[in-house]
């Protein structure tokens, strides 16, 4: 009995031995993951509800609270409405005296009342704590200066570069884009007499206060400086200034903070001030910052968005994480800023479209219809030039096949001869057999034929026409081809040929024409027979192609030269200048002639055997004129 209660005893003191090992441990494993689980403390100068900072202490939230399981404090530290460095210091000691510097992961610090305090106040182990900073401006100053609450002189300012030294920090910061907001607004405002600044006390407020008049003293003496800032006049008083300014004033707007201390917030909420601008001045007014843009209560300005400013923290933030010490990143300006516009806010103010600036970004502008079906654009762009390619291939292919076709007949002209001959004597042969035909019509009895019968009469005689012009033409070239014509020059008076083929064409072919007299008589040294021709074919071409009206033929001269003009309103296009005069165009014929496309062509060998030249030109109100020219008592070639 005795024994089994020594060997129960032995069995409860190992099991409580194995239980305190077991609980030993387990405290110990989480007294080191407390160790090395750090937080990550956000330090805002703002007041909780600024948009600005929230946007960015949110970012940081998402980062480590989200995705990294890290516990994120943030603390809106209020600075900015109340400019005191006692404050400052007091909100330093607390946060010294409620967290352990070793216990941080990192810093971020936004909005330079926060970075003022942190590098003023904050002492021993927390200036090793990494820490990133993020504010506007291009340089920073003391606790000190910034309690007294005067406007910054030159002896303030300390260098970005040098606020750092002895901290583990990094430095994000906004340079503002005065100059190019004020350009933007005189561009959009081009009437603009005198320039209002809203400002505060803060010390971006002395930044955007300074540059504005370096600025207007530079590029733009005549405008007027209006400062409004809160160290001058109340909030009641800066209201109804706004509602008094001066005709052809441009507002810009910075921030603003009521001089009232009592229990209710000090700083207006940034959207409702600019709301306030923009209803006291009735007119556009404009930001330096991305704030109340987007919803139009200001018209645009020149900046880097929250979201630029989110995006540089986070890559600031990663080279942190990957080992880098904040202290050997360089200093970050972002030098980003593009034109921001609100399009429904400048058309309600009337400003006109065509000073809107084609680079900037515009909220609220309606989607075209190209931005609209963009992909659908694209695509048919694309079938488009497709298209385009297939075409050029097609007309450089044919270009090389006409050249080259050129070419060989070039090559085989001793072949040019023996060619002219046949086709020479085969017109012969044909055309004997068609004026057989002719004369078989022509006694033919058409008064005992049928309608439809007579009507197919007439065909045959036209075709039968059509075809003996062909053949005169085809003959004829083949003669331009030796060069043989057989001219037989003599002194011609234009004059009495065109009356000659006036008076022939109206009876033969009842076509008419119109003669526009001359002041004298004109001679050319031509042959009679072929200068008749030329013209003929002229006129009948620029007959048939008339859109309107009758043609019109003039002749001039000054002595040297004569002009021969038959003028009609055509349909002839630029292309025709020479289409129109190569035997080997495969155009389609005149549909209202009789005649083949070899006419043209003929005209310019005999032009050429007569020494002279024939061409088409554009004249003024849609008329086209073939153009004879000639030298009086000229050489001329014959055989």
């Amino acid at each position: 009995m005795i024994i089994h209660h020594m060997s129960m005893l032995k069995r409860t003191i190992a099991f409580i031995f194995f239980l305190s090992i077991i609980t030993i441990s387990s405290v110990q494993a989480q007294s080191q993951e407390a160790q090395s689980k750090k937080e990550v403390l956000v330090l805002s100068s703002y007041f909780q509800g600024y948009a600005w900072a929230e946007n960015l202490a949110s970012a940081v939230v998402s980062r480590y609270a989200v995705n990294r399981r890290l516990t994120v404090e943030v603390e809106f530290l209020d600075l900015v409405a109340q400019r005191d460095s006692v404050l400052m210091r007091e909100k330093a000691e607390s946060i010294m005296n409620t967290n352990d510097a070793t216990g941080k992961e990192i810093v971020i610090l936004i909005g330079e009342e926060a970075w003022i305090m942190y590098r003023t106040f904050m002492k021993g182990a927390w200036k090793e704590v990494p820490c990133v900073a993020v504010f506007s401006g291009e340089y920073t100053f003391s606790a000190k200066d910034y309690d007294s609450g005067k406007e910054c002189v030159e002896s303030m300012k300390i260098p970005l570069e040098e606020s750092r030294r002895g901290f583990n920090a990094a430095l994000i910061t906004d340079p503002y884009s005065i100059h190019e907001t004020i350009e933007l607004a005189l561009q959009l405002k081009p009437n603009t007499k005198n320039l209002a600044l809203v400002t505060n006390s803060w010390q971006i407020g002395y930044l955007s206060r300074y540059k504005t008049r370096k600025v207007l003293e530079q590029y733009h003496p005549d405008i007027n400086f209006i400062d409004l800032n809160n160290r001058q006049m109340t909030t009641a008083e800066l209201q109804n200034r706004l509602m008094t300014l001066p005709k052809n004033t441009t507002v810009i707007f910075d921030s603003w903070i009521s001089q009232n201390q009592n229990a209710t917030r000090a700083l207006y909420p940034d959207n409702a001030m600019r709301q306030i601008v923009g209803q006291l001045t009735g007119d556009a007014a404009f930001g330096l910052y991305d704030l109340g843009i987007r919803d139009g209560a200001l018209a645009g300005g020149v900046y880097p968005t929250s979201d630029e400013f989110i995006e540089k923290l986070q890559e600031v933030l990663s080279k942190i994480e990957n080992g880098t010490q904040p202290k050997d990143i360089p200093l970050i300006q972002l030098d980003n800023a593009k034109r921001y516009l609100n399009y429904n806010t400048l058309k309600a103010y009337g400003i006109p479209e065509e000073l809107y600036p084609a680079d900037a970004v515009y909220y609220g502008k309606p989607v075209s219809f190209l931005e609209r079906n963009k992909v659908y654009v694209i695509i048919g762009l694309i079938i488009m030039a497709f298209f385009l390619i297939v075409l050029f291939t097609i007309a450089v292919v044919e270009s090389k096949l006409k050249k080259k076709t050129k070419e060989l007949l070039v090559l085989t002209k001793e072949n040019e001869a023996g060619k002219t001959r046949f086709i020479a004597n085969m017109g012969k042969l044909i055309r004997n057999p068609l004026h057989v035909i002719q004369m078989s019509i022509d006694m033919i009895d058409t008064n005992h034929l049928s309608e439809d019968e007579r009507r197919m009469m007439k065909i045959i005689a036209n075709n039968k026409t059509q075809l003996i012009n062909l053949f005169d033409d085809i003959i004829d070239l083949g003669k331009a081809g030796l060069n043989d014509f057989q001219l037989y020059s003599a002194n011609v008076n234009v004059e009495t040929t065109l009356s000659d083929i006036h008076e022939t064409q109206e009876q033969c072919n009842n076509l008419e024409f119109t003669l526009i007299p001359a002041g004298r008589e004109h001679y050319v040294y031509a042959d009679p027979k072929r200068l008749s021709q030329v013209l003929t074919y002229a006129i009948l071409n620029a007959d048939c192609r008339k859109t309107e009206g009758q043609v019109e033929v003039k002749c001039e001269g000054d002595g040297k030269q004569v002009k021969i003009w038959v003028m009609a309103h055509a349909n002839f296009q630029d292309k025709d200048k020479t289409e129109l005069f190569d035997a080997f165009n495969d155009r389609q014929p005149c549909a209202q002639s009789d005649r083949s496309n070899l006419e043209l062509p003929l005209c310019h060998k005999i032009m050429e055997a007569m020494g002279g030249t024939i061409t088409l030109q554009k004249l003024t109100d849609g008329k086209w004129a073939f153009l004879i020219e000639m030298s009086e008592s000229s050489p001329l070639k014959s055989k």
